[in-house]
């Protein structure tokens, strides 16, 4: 049997896997609104943690981070400390909080837990928290699906434009069938096929590079021997790039996407277990990622895009079954990510804006509101396949530009509304306007001010203030 087509056996199976759960969940949870966009509330500790975990993770690890570590060195160990650390704040102060918190009300997404907790007579919070997530989440299931292509190019197996295609119809099939718990249920088969492939490979990798000898010896000929970037030692744009690498774990305690697991968990007991499998399941993967680019920098030098480090060294040691298996598990990153965006954004289409925002009366048949939904689906991922097509390259540039509008939008109200009782929806709308506002402005400023600190630092900074500041006067006025 060719190569080939034993690596698309191995991959079609995984895919008509992740088809049956879809049709599970639509058998399940697909009869009422509520089983298909938060499964009843009804998931444990391992569905909920894994779920979440990669969710956040995607394509971003598998391709970008394995890609940073390719071409950064030991430097890309900052992004994957930044992001230990976000989960453990989340952990720590948002998992079990927010549970208890959301439990009080009548909650299907954020935008109803933030009505419910600070108020929100004129729908400005819901309309501006929904305009956010439905805007860029597609932005996000972009980036995703050009992993798609960018996989199956990388392993010779489809050229990019078909890859994007295939990858936007087998995501938006099964989530169309089983809506949030065929996502969930997928998304832990993935994320422990995710973790899998990163505790293995990366220990691989060094084996056949030498061992840390001659892995350090090329980084060091390279000059990304050290932990401070561009080779020259702490420097102001060594020390930027640290600290906008770590500020990526900022994020993580507002990414709807990731967060409203904990909304959805079954009780107290199941969202703490989830918080502690949520760390242990992000050190791995994201040590790992950084570490196999490293070791694939000795292995394979001359690659013309880092990005591809994974299915080349795949494809270059490994049998075709497995290369099935890691281009599977390349697909659960890039799926585990678009298919949790895209049941948000259409949840929050649907729920906050047609019906919250635009006041139109859900039908009576709650069968016809899981129609509705998953049209909303449809659309939305035919339009980030669209995009994808135009062949935005960078995942590691794109996918962070969204996280970091998500993370100063999200992050900031989420934490005020959890441990500040002074805040208000004035505040919280201030924040929602502040903060991608500020993203958005820092990216398009010259790359000597953009590029020596990551967006979403000072996003989280200006939205922090704005929802301080306006929740403040708002009490006043009052």
């Amino acid at each position: 049997m060719a190569p080939t087509t034993m690596i698309w056996l191995t991959f079609a199976s995984y895919m008509v896997l992740l088809l049956g759960i879809g049709w599970w969940g639509d058998r399940r949870f697909g009869g009422t609104y509520q089983g298909f966009v938060t499964a009843n509330k009804s998931l444990g500790a391992w569905v909920t943690a894994v779920s979440s975990a990669a969710s956040s993770e995607s394509a971003w690890v598998m391709l970008g981070l394995s890609g940073l570590g390719y071409k950064q060195g030991v430097a890309a160990y900052w992004a994957a400390l930044g992001c230990i650390l976000g989960r453990v704040v989340t952990a720590i102060w948002v998992v079990v909080q927010l549970r208890r918190s959301s439990s009080q009300y009548k909650v299907s997404t954020l935008a109803d837990y933030y009505e419910g907790v600070l108020g929100d007579p004129k729908k400005i919070v819901r309309g501006l928290s929904s305009l956010l997530i439905v805007f860029f989440m597609v932005v996000y299931v972009v980036a995703q699906f050009v992993a798609t292509g960018k996989q199956m190019e990388g392993m010779g197996l489809l050229d990019y434009r078909t890859g994007v295609m295939a990858g936007a119809a087998i995501i938006g099939i099964y989530v169309l069938l089983g809506g949030y718990a065929a996502v969930c249920w997928t998304d832990l088969i993935q994320g422990l096929l995710m973790a899998m492939v990163l505790l293995v490979f990366p220990i691989m990798a060094l084996v056949k590079a030498g061992g840390v000898g001659p892995v350090h010896e090329v980084l060091s000929a390279n000059n990304i021997d050290g932990f401070w970037a561009g080779g020259q030692g702490l420097t102001w744009a060594a020390l930027g790039f640290a600290v906008g690498q770590l500020g990526i774990g900022i994020g993580y305690p507002g990414m709807p996407h990731a967060i409203i697991r904990f909304v959805t968990v079954r009780d107290d007991k199941a969202a703490r277990g989830a918080a502690v499998i949520t760390v242990g399941w992000s050190t791995v993967v994201l040590l790992g990622a950084v570490t196999l680019g490293i070791a694939g920098r000795t292995l394979m030098p001359d690659l013309d895009d880092p990005e591809k480090i994974l299915p080349a060294f795949t494809a270059t040691y490994f049998h075709p079954v497995i290369g099935g298996v890691i281009l599977a598990a390349i697909s659960a990153a890039i799926m585990s990510t678009a298919d949790s965006q895209l049941i948000m954004a259409a949840t929050s289409a649907v729920h906050d804006l047609w019906y919250g925002i635009l006041g139109k009366t859900p039908p009576e048949s709650e069968r016809t509101q899981v129609i509705q939904t998953r049209v909303v689906v449809g659309l939305l991922a035919l339009t980030a396949m669209s995009l994808a097509l135009i062949e935005p390259r960078v995942i590691y540039t794109f996918v962070l530009f969204a996280w970091g509008a998500l993370g100063a939008s999200f992050t900031p109200v989420t934490l005020l509304t959890l441990y500040w009782k002074g805040m208000t929806w004035h505040g919280a709308a201030a924040s929602f306007v502040a903060g991608p506002a500020t993203v958005i402005i820092w990216k398009l400023l010259p790359a000597s001010l953009s590029g020596s600190l990551y967006e979403l630092i000072p996003g989280v900074i200006i939205s922090v203030i704005a929802a301080v500041h306006f929740s403040r006067k708002s009490r006043l006025d009052s």
